[in-house]
């Protein structure tokens, strides 16, 4: 049997379209001890599906292809799981519905001051595990 272990680092914004309402972001997580990264476009609507998507990206990055047939069937099952994901799952409802709520924001804005300093909070937007 073989198991592989995704753990959340990080997500940070790279990039914000306020005019679109779309965000780019970088999300930081270990494979097996490994760090890697996936480069994700999403526009802020649902937080929810937005969620959905990042552990859906992040679960398909831990599959393995599996090359040899073997008639142990233990060595033919591989586990994919995210460390902690119910966890995860909430920081990232509560991080996105912020973040989707200040997209909303500062689309009503009118006051340039007030604009800048809310486009500039998005921009530096994390979230570190």
């Amino acid at each position: 049997m073989h198991k592989t272990v995704l753990k959340f680092k990080k997500i940070e914004v790279k990039a914000f379209k306020p005019k679109d309402l779309k965000v780019n972001l970088s999300i930081y997580f270990g494979k097996d001890e490994k760090e890697e990264i996936i480069d994700k476009e999403f526009i802020l609507k649902n937080p929810i599906e937005i969620v959905n998507k990042i552990l859906l990206a992040i679960k398909s990055k831990g599959k393995i292809i599996v090359e040899e047939e073997d008639d142990d069937i233990l060595k033919n099952i591989y586990i994919t799981r995210v460390d902690r994901e119910e966890e995860i799952e909430d920081k990232l409802l509560v991080f996105f519905k912020d973040l989707v709520e200040k997209g909303k924001k500062l689309k009503s804005l009118k006051n340039a001051g007030q604009y800048m300093k809310l486009y500039n909070e998005i921009k530096v937007m994390k979230l570190v595990f």
